[in-house]
């Protein structure tokens, strides 16, 4: 089963060899994304069908039915300090927690980061742009951690789901 926190570890291997080559950082700067969207999914999953239930078909259709533009897109949406009236009335509050808008701003960011790094062959990175990125992925992930465990679970339902008001 793949492991959120390895991928983390791999990208800070990545980030701070020696001499990090340029695909090397990008590299490493796409795998932080990785384990933060992983370590999502794996909540989400074990939220909705059970860590007991890891080797099944539920299991795997949760994991899998989430999609990188809806998670970011909401996750733009609900870091601010007073939500719009269509979250307010999915999300059944009018703002999220502190530790909620810290993981939906580093994910929103940290999926903007990736997209350059896979995909624009102009941009430059440095070494602490790689470390930045997985120092971020690391601390959105222990923000996740402390989500209370009902607003998690209703972010995690409003970014697999595509609600409606």
């Amino acid at each position: 089963m793949l492991d959120p926190l390895e991928l983390l570890a791999a990208a800070r291997a990545l980030a701070s060899g020696p001499a990090p080559r340029d695909a090397e950082l990008r590299r490493a700067i796409s795998t932080a994304y990785y384990a933060l969207f992983h370590t999502t999914l794996k909540l989400a999953a074990e939220r909705f069908v059970g860590a007991a239930q890891s080797g099944t078909a539920a299991y795997a259709l949760v994991y899998r039915g989430f999609a990188h533009g809806r998670m970011k897109e909401i996750c733009r949406a609900i870091d601010r300090p007073v939500l719009s009236q269509r979250h307010q009335a999915l999300l059944q509050r009018t703002g999220v927690s502190p530790a909620a808008r810290e993981f939906a701003s580093a994910f929103a960011s940290l999926q903007e980061l990736r997209h350059s790094a896979d995909y624009d062959p102009q941009v430059v990175f440095r070494s602490s742009d790689a470390v930045d990125a997985c120092d971020a992925a690391d601390l959105a992930i222990q923000a996740l951690a402390t989500i209370n465990a009902a607003e998690l679970a209703d972010i995690l339902a409003l970014l697999l789901v595509d609600a409606r008001t």
